[in-house]
């Protein structure tokens, strides 16, 4: 093959790859643009590989500098005279399929990082009590038994499930396939399910 017969194959692919690259910004601009009419505020420099659901964006607020994974499912219930809060801090990447639900208060911290499969949930659908469960799961109203916080530099494993009434503290990891159902101090790791603190770690461990 001729050196100018290379050339032109290199040059046709670069120039693909440009057109993909652009293409792949574009949608991603009128993705993050999609979100902001919805939600109450977001910050610079945020992006979405998609949004699969996305329910009560007035009481919806997302830092600076936050990534989202595929199919992303954001939601905030209004249940009836309580707003809820759903708070995202800033530089927090969220890994593909997480699934945030609010209808309490979800406040989540500076620099989280997610894997997938990850639910942050702090409401269900009804009580567990014999009356309730004769009901339709989804005809059932919505309750929540708790805020859910989360410190910042958090590390949620793929496949973690954070439920109601937590809060987790700054620099923890949990480990995937946790259910975290109690609170996890500061600078520890969790593991299993329920989830338990198996160390715990201080500025003397230095």
């Amino acid at each position: 093959m001729s050196l100018n017969r290379v050339l032109f194959v290199v040059l046709r692919i670069a120039s693909k790859n440009a057109l993909v690259g652009f293409i792949n910004k574009c949608i991603r601009r009128i993705r993050y643009l999609y979100v902001m009419s919805q939600v109450m505020s977001i910050g610079e420099r945020v992006s979405f590989c998609s949004v699969k659901y996305l329910v009560g964006g007035e009481y919806i607020s997302i830092g600076d500098d936050c990534c989202f994974g595929y199919d992303l499912y954001l939601t905030a219930w209004h249940v009836g005279d309580r707003n809820p809060v759903l708070k995202i801090g800033n530089n927090c990447s969220f890994g593909s399929w997480n699934h945030i639900s609010c209808s309490n208060r979800v406040e989540i911290g500076d620099g989280l990082l997610t894997g997938k499969w990850v639910t942050i949930v702090d409401n269900s659908h009804g009580s567990t009590d014999y009356d309730s469960m004769q009901i339709q799961p989804w005809s059932r109203p919505v309750l929540s038994k708790g805020p859910i916080l989360i410190g910042k530099n958090v590390w949620i494993g793929d496949k973690a499930t954070v439920l109601p009434g937590v809060s987790i503290g700054d620099g923890v990891v949990i480990a995937a396939n946790s259910v975290v159902t109690s609170s996890i101090p500061a600078y520890s790791v969790a593991a299993g399910n329920p989830a338990r603190v198996i160390r715990t770690n201080s500025c003397d461990d230095k």
